[in-house]
């Protein structure tokens, strides 16, 4: 039966107004799908303590990986890389200190006595490499010592002695300085005055709280590594050169500078035996130090120390997890969004686990239950998920995508970048970058907000020139570096920041829900544009590419363009 005109043209308007509202149906179901419940059984497998921290490299964060690779694939998520898996390999080389080579010998008339690492005594293996042998200086403590408590003590080939006292971070190799000499503008350091002074090496013995811990506990010393990552280039381009030759610190010792001055430290036993005291003794002097009382510094008659450090190095990997969700729009799908956020977290120290929780299993898994949201309303643009390794040992994982990345890098319009997003305030997240490249972008961040979860957002850690430089500390710096504008959504720190207490007990599910729905609203907003992120900002950014790596951001930067 023929239509009349009129119900023809009712029929058209309900179709019109259907696919008028249709979008905002789709991004309601999207936005149903994130859910603080399905966050929370996420977590509770990624932030568990049995992961010790995920470590990079570690068969704890590879273990993790395969868990948000498999997720990400049973919700849809399809592999990137030219060989289709989702894993971006990155090669690191890890440094360590030999145990089998390595040795500390007291040497005395009637014989010697080996300490061993790690039971006896821990160093870093960020130094160099090498042995040293010389007499002993007892110097006290670390709080009591300055250039005029050592003044007329002999240092030249000498191995220095120092109680650490008061007591650093756990785990931490480097001593804290002492206060100012009277009159003095820059802060005494042990060490510079040592290498000034001639000596070979520096013994600190560990607090009085930090061998009971060790003692009860049952531990030994960690065994730190250093890593390098040969196929990723994170430096920072230098100052221009004014031309004028910067002359270096005058020193006021007759002798050169060593240039090894190995840095270790040494449990009670060891450092008993080392200055030729009994326990008590070495418990008296830090009885004495705790009661505000002068620790004299000496000169250790009658023994020598031998000191010898030796390193090994090993090949290793660590990777990142790839997947992308191909865009709706036949032409515009050829152009992309990244999401990011880092899966590792920290080493165990001293037998501490840091679970990092927030730092990042908050950021990891809402990215799970984003590609849920955007399988129900695919934007244009497509979306490509990067959860970054070693985003803690420098932004590595973040870098080496950037740098080794499957698609033209000219061709994705932005990045949202989650990390920490689960504590502090429940009403408010930090924008971090969003305003260095593009007003679009911002802008286009503070309408998503608007018509959806309506958080409070704060930029206080916006520039790069804020004093806590969070700016340069997270994943969407890179991108940012690559000319690709970038925002990291940021709970802010806690006192729970790379501590034991980052757990998932502490967890805000329902800010992490907030949070997450907010970057879904933006990264459908950022992707159903009709053309990418304009760069309108930084006046010499003009295009996104590896060129833009020559900027220092950690420096004052050239006022904004106006267009």
């Amino acid at each position: 039966m023929k239509r009349s005109p009129l119900i023809a043209a009712g029929s058209l308007l309900v179709m019109g107004i259907g696919l008028a509202v249709s979008p905002c149906l789709a991004q309601s179901r999207g936005l149903k799908a994130i859910r603080a419940a399905d966050l929370k059984i996420h977590l509770d497998f990624l932030g568990a303590k049995e992961f010790e921290g995920r470590n990079v490299p570690s068969a704890a964060v590879e273990i993790a990986s395969r868990y948000l690779a498999d997720q990400a694939r049973i919700r849809g998520l399809k592999p990137i890389l030219p060989d289709g898996s989702f894993f971006q390999k990155i090669p690191v080389e890890v440094t360590t200190v030999s145990p089998a080579k390595s040795r500390v010998r007291i040497l005395t008339a009637g014989g010697e006595q080996a300490l061993y690492f790690p039971q006896s005594f821990g160093v870093s293996p960020r130094g160099a490499e090498g042995a040293v042998s010389g007499g002993l200086v007892f110097v006290g403590t670390t709080g009591e010592a300055s250039a005029q408590t050592l003044a007329g003590l002999d240092f030249q080939g000498k191995i220095a002695v120092v109680l650490s006292h008061p007591a650093p971070e756990p785990a931490r190799y480097d001593l804290p300085r002492a206060p100012a000499a009277a009159g003095g503008s820059e802060p005494f350091s042990l060490q510079r005055f040592l290498r000034e002074k001639g000596a070979v090496g520096l013994v600190t013995i560990v607090p009085l709280e930090r061998e009971k811990y060790l003692t009860d506990n049952g531990l030994r010393f960690d065994v730190s590594e250093r890593l390098r990552f040969p196929s990723v280039d994170t430096s920072i381009p230098a100052p221009p050169s004014t031309g004028v030759p910067v002359p270096g610190p005058a020193s006021s010792s007759a002798f050169a500078r060593p240039a090894f001055l190995p840095q270790i430290e040494v449990r009670h036993e060891a450092g008993a035996s080392i200055l030729d005291i009994s326990g008590e003794e070495l418990a008296g002097y830090f009885a004495a130090a705790a009661a505000g009382r002068p620790v004299a510094p000496k000169t250790i008659v009658g023994r020598m120390l031998e000191i010898g450090i030796y390193l090994e190095t090993r090949p290793a990997f660590c990777s990142n997890v790839l997947g992308w969700i191909e865009g709706s729009d036949p032409k515009l799908k050829s152009e992309y969004i990244t999401i990011t956020g880092h899966q590792d977290h920290l080493a165990v120290r001293e037998g501490r686990v840091q679970p990092g929780a927030d730092d990042n299993g908050s950021g990891a898994v809402a990215m799970l239950e984003l590609i849920e949201a955007l399988m129900i309303e695919r934007p244009k643009r497509s979306v490509i998920f990067v959860w970054s390794t070693a985003e803690e040992k420098g932004l590595i994982g973040a870098y080496h995508f950037v740098q080794h990345c499957p698609v033209p890098v000219e061709k994705i319009s932005a990045n949202l970048n989650l990390d920490m997003i689960s504590r502090n305030d429940p009403n408010m997240i930090y924008l971090v970058g969003s305003k260095v490249l593009s007003t679009e972008f911002d802008r286009t961040l503070r309408e998503a907000n608007g018509r959806s979860v309506r958080l409070k957002l704060d930029d206080t850690y916006e520039l790069p020139t804020h004093p806590d430089r969070f700016f340069m500390r997270s994943d969407q710096y890179p991108h940012i570096r690559y000319g690709i504008p970038g925002v990291w959504i940021f709970c802010g720190t806690t006192p729970d920041y790379h501590q034991p207490t980052d757990v998932i007990e502490k967890v805000d599910y329902a800010k992490m829900e907030k949070a997450t729905k907010f970057a879904y609203i933006a990264c459908l907003e950022i992707g159903n544009k009709p053309a990418m992120m304009k760069l309108d900002v930084h006046p010499e950014v003009t295009s996104r590419g590896p060129q833009n790596m020559k900027i220092n951001w950690s420096r004052p930067q050239p006022p904004a363009v106006k267009k």
